[in-house]
């Protein structure tokens, strides 16, 4: 049951605002965070992040679970921008030529 929460949390994660993820691994009662309205996906990318306030800092599992999502808004951000990478697309292309060739 535990990996089937974990997967929902991470699903949950990557439709969410990088902002909204945020808000999930740095808890509300940790320092006061500007009280801004939550507002919805629009696809607006922000490439800032923001540290872990210093009563977190010694946290290492809202540390890693703060730069897993950093480090996914950042590859999402450059997967936006950039568009798939060139050696990705080739390999993806040579494996499903071998495919091909065992389905033969």
């Amino acid at each position: 049951m535990q990996v089937a929460a974990f997967l929902s949390d991470l699903k949950s994660l990557s439709i969410c605002s990088h902002e909204a993820a945020i808000a999930v691994v740095v808890p509300e009662n940790v320092g006061q965070r500007a009280q801004t309205p939550a507002r919805p996906n629009t696809g607006f990318i922000s490439s800032t992040t923001e540290p872990l306030p210093l009563g977190l800092a010694n946290d290492q599992e809202l540390t890693r679970a703060n730069e897993l999502v950093s480090l996914h808004h950042n590859v999402k951000v450059k997967y936006l921008e950039t568009g798939p990478d060139p050696e990705l697309e080739q390999a993806a292309a040579m494996v499903d030529r071998v495919i091909q060739d065992l389905k033969t």
